[in-house]
């Protein structure tokens, strides 16, 4: 498990919003959508709230290992292997359709990348959809209600 931390930003049921840094793991994450751009390196994550958290308190949230690598999987590998099957299928589809050898390779390429791109939003959509693929803040850190009140 991975792990980031946050400050609790607002509370919905069941839900938190903790404004975080980004990091490297935000380009593989599977639930990048839950989260919302802020200004510069900040950024607002909706998150499953299991340890209860309160506005102002700052947590740490968790990611699952396998959630990352699902992720990254999907970015990274997919469409390099439509390009592959795109590829080596080229050769005998251009010649079962007459096509040009030269003409079909790129073609047959282009396709198979442009068909891993659609896999990949599908199963990122899939993805997203699932609850358990969210992240969670699991403790509390630092509780704003035992901090000192400032004076002015």
């Amino acid at each position: 498990m991975s792990a980031e931390r946050g400050i609790i930003e607002k509370v919905e049921p069941g839900w938190a919003w903790v404004k975080t840094k980004h990091s490297s793991a935000c380009s593989s994450c599977g639930s990048r959508h839950h989260c919302l751009s802020q200004d510069g390196d900040r950024m607002l994550v909706k998150a499953r709230n299991t340890a209860r958290a309160k506005k102002g308190d700052e947590v740490e949230l968790y990611l699952s290992t396998g959630t990352k690598l699902k992720g990254t999987a999907i970015v990274y590998l997919l469409p390099v292997l439509g390009i592959f099957v795109g590829a080596f299928s080229a050769h005998p589809l251009s010649k079962l359709l007459g096509l040009n050898p030269s003409l079909g390779m790129a073609f047959f390429t282009l396709t198979g990348l442009v068909a891993a791109v659609f896999l990949m939003r599908h199963l990122a959509n899939r993805m997203g959809s699932n609850q358990a693929l969210n992240p969670a803040v699991k403790r509390v850190v630092f509780s704003a209600r035992s901090a000192p009140a400032k004076r002015i």
